[in-house]
């Protein structure tokens, strides 16, 4: 990266702050790559151990089971990044990276990555503030995929979304909304079991479902749902 694209690294939330000519060191350390909707990135079981800062867009963090079941892990987009587990253990990548809209990143090396922890401790300390906050939210997943019912896996899926929404009277519009095969892979399950809730919820009034927009009409009702 030049000195010109060095200030957008400022939306990453790892160097927000830092001072330009440390900003400029690390764009010397980076390739900028645009990548087109639904482009693949990198590959799960992958030998490969690059970190990607995401510029503009967003990424889609996935896996297929055995049995060709798509499982989303997240969908992260501008000041994020991905890729920095297999950066830390050089192990094979955990997971398929997709870009679910046109998208702009910013790829550094393993070698690189390590240097800059290394050198920059606010970095390094913003970075395990990062992979607590990962594992806290994987572990939440991972005991609502094994404990919990269809339906109040939909409703908490549904409030996570809800976070980032639009505010409407009452309630949230979530727009665009993911479809129901993305809400299923999101939380372990069928897409038909998830049209199945959804339905409940709107002959409830709780929502309504519209093209690619899930309105909330009562957040608190959602909130209490049992």
């Amino acid at each position: 990266m030049d000195s010109r694209q060095a200030q957008r690294l400022r939306v990453i939330a790892l160097f927000e702050d830092l001072g330009d000519a440390e900003l400029g060191r690390i764009a010397q350390a980076c390739v900028a790559r645009a990548y087109e909707r639904h482009a693949l990135i990198a590959t799960e079981h992958e030998h490969a151990t690059d970190v990607f800062f995401i510029l503009d867009g967003s990424v889609r963090v996935n896996s297929m089971s055995p049995e060709g079941r798509e499982v989303i892990y997240s969908d992260v987009g501008q000041g994020a990044i991905v890729g920095e587990f297999a950066a830390i253990d050089h192990q094979p990548r955990s997971a398929t990276m997709v870009a679910s809209s046109d998208c702009l990143l910013a790829r550094m090396s393993a070698e690189k990555f390590d240097e800059l922890l290394r050198s920059n401790s606010t970095v390094a300390i913003r970075l395990i503030h990062l992979l607590v906050g990962k594992v806290r939210s994987t572990t939440e997943r991972v005991f609502e995929v094994s404990a919990l019912a269809v339906r109040e896996r939909v409703r908490r899926e549904l409030l996570r979304l809800a976070v980032a929404g639009t505010p409407s009277g009452k309630g949230v519009v979530i727009h665009p909304a993911p479809t129901h095969y993305d809400l299923a892979a999101r939380i372990g399950s069928h897409r038909e079991a998830v049209t199945r809730e959804l339905n409940r919820l709107a002959g409830e009034n709780v929502v309504e479902i519209g093209r690619r927009e899930i309105r909330i009409l009562d957040l608190g009702l959602l909130q209490e749902e049992t």
